[in-house]
């Protein structure tokens, strides 16, 4: 679902490059002032929004991974098995095995605050701000490559960056007609089937793609089965005159998800890890005999379908020694999203839900069994655009002033309701009684300029200033009855500079310095479960880059350092509001710094090593931490803790992949990934904490080619060979009774070894 309405309470990558690759598609400058501006038989160029990913000389952080190693990384399908391979990430999922509900943190961030678009266009939800990827299954089915940018980044669309930015581009439609189909299967009775059919280029105008998959799997935790659909179809057409002059081209693009999951979020309690590593706690009651029962349709269920349509024009004009080429994209866009989860509520109280108590003829019951669905019902639209221009010089065909001009204008208008579905004691209520209801709007638009200069051929000066403004409403009840209405509006700007330089004949070498400020308004949930007279404000980072690259034939290198200083993060505390649910709140002084290094190495053609670390401090000072006092019901005890480590934050990540290629066709894989230990909440309590972990993962994939028309791959993925035991997330809850502390907590424990092999057969 867009986004989880919990118990409150309970909360082949490029390393050659170390930056992120340039997407803009143009013709080499060189082949431009070779060519004649006729001709005709080109395939369609893509016409989608390019503008979001920085050159790849520009002084920032990241990571671009293309549609072949995306290929080798499909897997179950899972997008956690591509986001795998990142720096400084860490992924984890709820049913264990990375199908369903996921969650990704870059240098401890948390999805909310990662910045993350699909062509350009905003993907994150607009309320929560978080990337439900759950929402778009096989997703890694559809990308045709992949960028990252770690730390603040250059400005783009959608919610501020405020620790990294993703950019997925879609594929493009194929210029030659073909059929494709996929089947897979695995462990955990983990099925996957895909079609994929393209018409070609027609008459040298247009071309269209349609793929669909279907995806199911039991889990490996207790009733976590998923059964996923997605759908995507794209295509092109290019706008030519009877004299085939170009006037751009026009390209959509529909993804479509819909996604039924079983509710898996609990965790397992810490005391039944060694016992009972699968348990899940979702759907569990009680029968009129005490018997322990678990409702069987405790899910996720929910759609969500993208509606992309962009124009690009590319013009060139010669002047003397000179090329200027300007490049206009716009797009439109719609996501339409609705759905529910479904859940059994034991021994509810009538008044919680708005009723009258239960009359019989000896009682009066206040409680009662239950039934609900909590929906979301939204859409999403707005406009984007983006122009840029660039000067080359004829003879060394470098560019030495390129700028942008971009933006864009969404709305986003959602429903939240909640519907009661049965009662064990129901008496006149109707079947799906509407117990609450609310409506939220938020307008967002932005504005940004980009310059880059090159004083130097080997140095280049880059600057960037970003507008946004947000505003937001929310109208009506929640689902605890409390009018929940309100308004905000905020502005913020958003600048960055940076500077890079290049030396070295032999070796390609730069350093590189960067500094951004970004901001970042509070989520609903912030907002909504606030204590009265405290409400969250808006989140301030100034985040400082260095960096140094080394690239040579057989290695490649580079070693970044950051230091991220927050002003007022909004972090998980222990706190809670007058309702008794848990909130977020700022805290004055927080910062996260550390440093990346990644590197790649190919001695031989046949086999390359990859590896990368990150190493950091995740600080927050002057803490003062919540814990709730149930021998003073409504009161909170306050411990000052003075620097502690921010939550989910791992001082160590590292990666290793050994690839290599004994035949032609023939790829085997084995990647490593480690993650140190993470705190469940910010008090550093080594009693709460997710244990250092690592996993390794092997994958081997063949392809046969028959007559260059058909080609039939195979794979098979040994996931956890080692079949390590390990949870990768989870939540906590501290109170306070007869004098004594306890808790209540939930690790989300993964998969040990498991296994998934499939055909691919493609024919032209």
């Amino acid at each position: 679902m867009t986004y989880k309405l919990k118990w409150k309470r309970r909360k082949s990558v490029n390393i050659l490059k170390s930056f992120v690759a340039s997407t803009i598609l143009l013709t080499p400058v060189s082949e431009i002032f070779a060519q004649q501006d006729t001709a005709k038989t080109v395939l369609l160029e893509t016409a989608k929004v390019t503008w979001v990913r920085p050159s790849g000389e520009l002084p920032f952080a990241g990571t671009t991974i293309n549609r072949s190693v995306i290929e080798n990384s499909s897997g179950n399908g899972s997008i956690n098995n591509l986001l795998e391979l990142v720096p400084s990430m860490v992924t984890s999922s709820d049913a264990g095995t990375g199908i369903g509900n996921t969650s990704l943190r870059i240098r401890g961030i948390d999805h909310t605050r990662i910045n993350t678009t699909i062509n350009g266009i905003e993907l994150n939800d607009a309320e929560s701000q978080g990337t439900w990827f759950v929402n778009l299954p096989s997703f890694g089915n559809y990308v045709d490559n992949f960028s990252l940018q770690r730390g603040v980044g250059t400005s783009t669309n959608g919610a501020a960056a405020f620790g990294a930015s993703m950019d997925f581009s879609t594929l493009s439609p194929s210029s030659r007609p073909f059929a494709e189909f996929s089947s897979a299967a695995g462990s955990f009775n983990t099925f996957k089937n895909s079609v994929a059919l393209s018409s070609g280029l027609i008459k040298n105008r247009f071309a269209f793609t349609a793929a669909y998959t279907n995806l199911q799997s039991d889990g490996y935790i207790d009733r976590s089965s998923a059964n996923l659909n997605s759908m995507f179809i794209t295509g092109e057409y290019r706008l030519l005159n009877k004299e085939d002059q170009d006037f751009g081209t026009l390209s959509f693009n529909i993804l479509h998800g819909a996604e039924k999951t079983g509710l898996a979020w609990d965790g397992v309690p810490s005391e039944m890890l060694e016992t009972n590593h699968t348990y899940n706690g979702c759907g569990i009651y009680y029968d009129d005999d005490g018997n322990v029962q678990y409702y069987d349709n405790e899910t996720d269920n929910y759609k969500q379908t993208h509606y992309q349509l962009f124009y690009k024009k590319i013009f060139r004009k010669e002047k003397m020694d000179k090329l200027v080429e300007i490049t206009v994209n716009a797009g439109l866009h719609l996501t339409r999203g609705i759905g529910y989860y479904e859940q059994y509520k034991d021994d509810e109280k009538f008044s919680d839900y708005g009723l009258s108590d239960f009359a019989t003829e000896n009682d009066t019951l206040k409680r009662t069994d239950l039934v609900t669905r909590k929906y979301l019902d939204n859409y999403f639209y707005g406009f984007v655009f983006n122009v840029s221009q660039r000067f080359y010089s004829k003879n060394d065909f470098v560019s030495k002033v390129t700028w942008d001009i971009g933006g864009s204008l969404n709305r986003y208008d959602g429903d939240h309701y909640g519907e009661i579905v049965w009662m064990q004691y129901g008496g006149n209520v109707p079947p799906f009684d509407q117990w609450y209801f609310n409506r939220a709007h938020k307008t967002q638009g932005n504005i940004y300029g980009k310059i880059s200069y090159r004083p130097i051929k080997k140095m280049l000066i880059y600057g960037d200033l970003q507008y946004r403004r947000i505003d937001y409403t929310i109208d009506g009840m929640d689902d605890n009855l409390a009018d929940i209405t309100q308004e905000y509006d905020w502005n913020f700007v958003n600048p960055k500079v940076g500077i890079s330089y290049q030396f070295g004949n032999k070796h390609k070498q730069d350093v590189y310095f960067s500094f951004a400020i970004s901001h970042r308004e509070p989520t609903r949930s912030d907002i909504v479960d606030a204590p009265a007279g405290n409400k969250p404000t808006a989140e301030r980072l100034y985040d400082f880059e260095v960096g140094f690259n080394h690239t040579s034939r057989k290695f490649a290198f580079n070693v970044n350092a950051y230091y991220m200083n927050y002003k007022d993060q909004l972090v998980l505390t222990g706190q809670i509001n007058d309702m008794g649910d848990a909130i977020m709140v700022n805290v004055a002084q927080s910062y996260r710094t550390g440093i990346e290094v990644v590197s790649a190495y190919r001695p031989t053609k046949f086999f390359t090593w990859k590896i990368n670390g990150t190493f950091s401090l995740n600080k927050i000072q002057d803490y003062k931490h919540y814990v709730d006092d149930y021998d003073n019901w409504g009161a909170q005890i306050v411990e000052e803790l003075g620097t502690t480590d921010i939550s989910f934050s791992p001082g160590i990540i590292a990666g290793n992949e050994f690839i290599f290629t004994p035949l032609k066709r023939f790829n085997i894989s084995l990647l490593t990934k480690f993650a140190g230990k993470q705190y469940l909440d910010n008090a550093s309590d080594d009693h709460h904490a997710i244990k250092p972990y690592s996993f390794t993962n092997l994958q081997l994939s063949y392809l046969f080619e028959f007559k260059e028309r058909t080609k039939l791959s195979l794979f098979f993925q040994v996931n956890n060979i080692f079949n390590m035991r390990y949870e990768s997330g989870g939540w906590l809850y501290r109170y306070v009774e007869g004098g004594a502390e306890y808790h209540d907590d939930g690790y989300y424990s993964q998969a040990g070894i498991n296994f998934m092999g499939g055909v691919t057969v493609k024919i032209r």
